[in-house]
C-alpha cells in the first residue's frame, strides 16, 4: 500500500491515508517517510474521509474499519489495492511477478536490472531496498514504458491481470489451497499476452508448460532455455553460471539464485541482453527483512527475515546454516487462521529443518485485528514439531530476550521470522544490542 500511495503522490495527487500500525505508535520510521513525500497521515476514525475523490483498500485490514465505513456513507467510490495497482499500470508494458515465494526478491532484482541499464522503469515491490533512494525504497517512479510489479495472489487479482510478460517464481500452498491456486495461476498464465516466464524445477509450475505456447523456461535442475551451472553459493554471496556467463549475487542461498534466473529470464524478454545484467546483479544491494543480516561478530549473527510459510522456513533456515554451525530460530505466526489453515505444514517444515544443535522459540501469534478464532496457537504448534531440537512456545519477548542473555552460544545464527509486525525488525536488534553488550 505503501509503494501505491508513493507512486500516486509522484504523479501528481494528493494522497492521503491512515494505518492502525501509526495510530498504535508503530512503523513510525514509514510514517515519517511517507509525510515527507507530501502524503498526510489520518487516524483510522473515518476523520480522513472529508474531501476524498476515491478509496483504496487492502485485504490485510476489514470491510468494517471506520474508514470504509464512512466511505461507504459518503458515496466514496472503494477500489481494492490490486484494482488500483492495475489502474497505475495502465498504458504502460507490464512485468508481473507471481508465485507463492520470492515475489519481492524477484520484482525487485527485475527492477533493478533494468534501472541499472538505463531502461528507467516504474516499479511496485513488497519490501524496500536497502541503501539510499527516494522514499520508502519499494517504488520508483519512471519516464519509460516499463512498470514492474509484485502480482500477490492475496486480493483476489491475480486472474485479472493482463500484464505484457508475467513471471510464475512457484507454487505451494499459502494463502490459498493448492487446488485454488492452481485455477488462479493458470488464468493469470493464460492472460500473459506477450509471454510467461516458468521455473521448470517446480512440479506445479511445469505442469502449466502444456497450456501456455513458448513460454521462456528457468532452472538450476531440468533442462530449460535459461539453466544454471556450476552454483555455488556462501553466507555473502552466490554465484552461478548461465549461458557462458559467470553470474555473482550478493545474496545467500539456493532459492535466491532462482529469484535471479526469474529476473533474468524476464529481463531477457525485455531485450536485455545477459552480459549486460552481469553488474548489475553483482551490485544488488539487497531488501530489506530479507535474509538481512542486522548484527554479525566473530561469535554471533543476527538475520531479520520475512518467513512466514512452509516454503519461506525452510529456504530461511537452510540458508542460516550458511552463516554458523548452531541455528536459534524464533518464529512469530502471523495469524491465527494462516496458522490453523497451515499448522501441520509449518510442523513438517521445522521437524525438517531442525537439527540436535538449533533451538527454536515461537512466540505468541501476531494479531493486527479481526475477528479471532481461537482454539490453535504457538503452543499447539510447538507440540507438533517433532526432531531432536529443542522447541519452546513462550509467553513473550521479554521471555525471550532472558533465555537468549542466560544461554549465549558461541557460534550462534539467530534468524528472527514472521511477517506483517514491523516490531520484529526491532526485536531484532533489541537482541543483538543486548547479546553484543
Amino acid at each position: 500500500m505503501s509503494g501505491l500511495a508513493q507512486v500516486a503522490r509522484w504523479q501528481g495527487e494528493a494522497v492521503s491515508g491512515s494505518d492502525r500500525f501509526f495510530d498504535r505508535g508503530e512503523a513510525s520510521d514509514l510514517r515519517t517517510c511517507l509525510e515527507g513525500e507530501g502524503i498526510a497521515i489520518f487516524p483510522q476514525d473515518g476523520s480522513g474521509l472529508v474531501s476524498v475523490e476515491e478509496a483504496v483498500t487492502s485485504v490485510a485490514v476489514e470491510a468494517d474499519i471506520p474508514d470504509l465505513i464512512e466511505a461507504k456513507r459518503r458515496g466514496v467510490p472503494v477500489m481494492s489495492r490490486g484494482e488500483y495497482l492495475w489502474h497505475l499500470a495502465r498504458g504502460k508494458r507490464t512485468l508481473a511477478v507471481a508465485g507463492t515465494n520470492g515475489k519481492s526478491t524477484t520484482t525487485a532484482l527485475l527492477g533493478w536490472i533494468l534501472e541499472q541499464n538505463g531502461c528507467d522503469p516504474t516499479f511496485v515491490i513488497g519490501a524496500p531496498l536497502k541503501g539510499e533512494r527516494k522514499g520508502w525504497g519499494n517504488a520508483r517512479l519512471g519516464r519509460s514504458e516499463w512498470f514492474c510489479f509484485e502480482a500477490d495472489e492475496s486480493d483476489g487479482m491475480l486472474d485479472q491481470y493482463q500484464p505484457s510478460l508475467g513471471v510464475i517464481t512457484n507454487i505451494s500452498p499459502d494463502h490459498f489451497p493448492i487446488e485454488r491456486l492452481r485455477e488462479i495461476f493458470s488464468r493469470f498464465a493464460r492472460n500473459c499476452r506477450d509471454g510467461l516466464v516458468l521455473n521448470a524445477d517446480c512440479p506445479e509450475s511445469r505442469d502449466l508448460l502444456s497450456g501456455n505456447a513458448h513460454p521462456l523456461i528457468y532452472s538450476i535442475r531440468s533442462p530449460s532455455d535459461l539453466q544454471a551451472r556450476k552454483v555455488s553459493f556462501s553466507g555473502d554471496r552466490s554465484t552461478f553460471e548461465l549461458s557462458g556467463e559467470e553470474f555473482a549475487l550478493p545474496l545467500p542461498g539456493l532459492h535466491n539464485i532462482y529469484n535471479a534466473l526469474a529476473a533474468i529470464a524476464a529481463a531477457s524478454r525485455a531485450g536485455i541482453t545477459l552480459d549486460r545484467m552481469t553488474a548489475a546483479l553483482q551490485n544488488f544491494p539487497g531488501l530489506k527483512r530479507r535474509m538481512e543480516v542486522v548484527y554479525s561478530s566473530g561469535e554471533l549473527v543476527v538475520i531479520d527475515d520475512y518467513s512466514h510459510n512452509p516454503a519461506k522456513i525452510t529456504a530461511a533456515l537452510t540458508c542460516a546454516r550458511l552463516f554458523g554451525p548452531r541455528v536459534t530460530a524464533v518464529y512469530q505466526p502471523h495469524g491465527f487462521a494462516p496458522l490453523r489453515r497451515l499448522h501441520r505444514e509449518l510442523a513438517a517444515a521445522f521437524s525438517r529443518g531442525l537439527r540436535k544443535c538449533d533451538r527454536l522459540f515461537i512466540l505468541p501469534v501476531y494479531y493486527a485485528g479481526g475477528t479471532i478464532q481461537s482454539g490453535f496457537g504457538s503452543r499447539e504448534l510447538a507440540a507438533e514439531i517433532a526432531g531432536p531440537a529443542e522447541v519452546l512456545a513462550l509467553p513473550g519477548r521479554e521471555e525471550l530476550l532472558s533465555d537468549l542473555v542466560r544461554h549465549p552460544r558461541s557460534g550462534e545464527v539467530i534468524l528472527i521470522m514472521g511477517a506483517r509486525d514491523p516490531t520484529l525488525s526491532d526485536l531484532a536488534r533489541r537482541i543483538s544490542r543486548q547479546l553484543s553488550e
